[in-house]
């Protein structure tokens, strides 16, 4: 496994550069990036063919330095001071966890006090360089593509919150122990909560700039399946516990042909440090020496497969239908069976009757989807 892009790093070339960065995170970044250019090439076609309109906005193109700047970068700049220079002083603990890290109150007085007065200076030395006495404004023209890096911003920002919402209400009892532990941790997400968050955040952003729900729905819905099947792939590849029960039964003769870790695996060195100990480990930074005791269904995999599969298809069938909204139905009824799919297999609290979150909101996604794909076919 490679916890951090680091060992990711040193698998490839055999440099270990002791980085910050987890590898869950990288694929992460990778997934936002890969669904963002089908959602700008998806908006760009519907701007063309005259679905979705371009508006006019009002933007800023000049204004002059106020006292808010030499507070507010005053301020930027004692927060990264405090932290940037005692993540300096303390580098092993930062990058062996860097998120608990980052927000935990601990920092440097002096760094604080250097980054207050650079962003004083940094202030003063754009009011040098600024030409502007007024605020001017001017009209241009915003095609939907344009309004992708926005988009991302708003889906991922609220994402991240439903899905750390989602996951507590999934883990109460966790959450119950220890609030603070569980909503400032570098783990603990769920994914349906970071979908229906941020799905409802994107759609509340667009509709000023002429957007239907049912457009936007459409254009987001392969690059969400494609993002989805990216970050599984990080899942995998770090070991951060999204995997499956117990396997202990032998590979079937008809899938000799694939890698043994595609049927069972111990998760060496994973980024959660679950299971045992691992004798006479050396790796690097030397906090990832654990591994499962038994193996289990890498379900990561099987579902970065099917998320990748599934993203094909979706992206193939986008100009079929002609109402907006039954591609996001389609959407909704494969994301569904998917994950359903896969939760037979999968590691998961049972919320209901044997039946865990995952199982019922997957169930919704796809009962949903049905009734509106139907009840869109029959509008007139």
């Amino acid at each position: 496994m490679f916890p951090t892009l680091s060992h990711l790093i040193e698998y490839i070339t055999g440099v270990f550069i002791p980085l910050p960065f987890k590898t869950f995170g990288f694929f992460i970044a990778m997934g936002f990036l890969a669904g963002s250019y089908f959602i700008s090439k998806d908006l760009a076609e519907k701007n063309k063919a005259g679905i979705i309109p371009t508006t006019r906005r009002k933007v800023v193109v000049g204004r002059p330095i106020t006292l808010k700047d030499y507070i507010k970068n005053a301020l930027v700049g004692l927060l990264i001071g405090f932290k940037g220079l005692f993540a300096f002083q303390n580098y092993n603990d930062f990058i062996n966890d860097t998120f608990t890290f980052i927000l935990s109150s601990k920092g440097s007085e002096i760094g604080a006090f250097l980054g207050l007065v650079l962003g004083i200076i940094y202030t003063y030395y754009l009011k040098t360089q600024n030409k502007y006495s007024e605020r001017v404004t001017k009209d241009e023209d915003v095609k939907p593509q344009e309004l992708t890096a926005n988009i991302l911003l708003i889906s991922a920002v609220a994402g991240l919150v439903g899905a750390k919402i989602f996951h507590q209400l999934e883990n109460w009892d966790d959450f119950i122990a220890d609030p603070f532990g569980q909503l400032f941790s570098g783990g603990g997400l769920t994914f349906y909560g970071g979908l229906i968050c941020g799905a409802l955040a994107v759609i509340l952003y667009v509709k000023k700039y002429g957007i239907k729900t049912g457009v936007i729905a459409d254009a987001m819905a392969a690059p969400l399946m494609l993002a989805y099947g990216i970050g599984r792939i990080g899942c995998h590849m770090s070991g951060d516990g999204d995997w499956g029960i117990s396997n202990l039964n032998p590979k079937p003769e008809w899938l000799s042909f694939l890698p043994d870790w595609t049927w069972a695996y111990t998760y060496p060195n994973n980024v959660i440090r679950a299971g045992e100990r691992i004798a006479n480990c050396t790796e690097p930074l030397g906090v990832y020496c654990y591994e499962l005791a038994t193996p289990v269904y890498p379900t990561s995999v099987y579902e970065a497969i099917m998320g990748i599969l599934l993203f094909t298809a979706i992206w193939k069938l986008r100009n079929t239908f002609k109402v907006p909204g039954m591609l996001f139905a389609v959407y909704l009824i494969f994301n569904g069976l998917e994950r359903f799919s896969i939760e037979k297999i999968r590691i998961n609290n049972e919320l209901y009757q044997q039946l865990t979150q995952a199982e019922m909101i997957s169930s919704g996604l796809i009962l949903f989807g049905i009734v509106l794909f139907v009840w869109l076919k029959n509008r007139k």
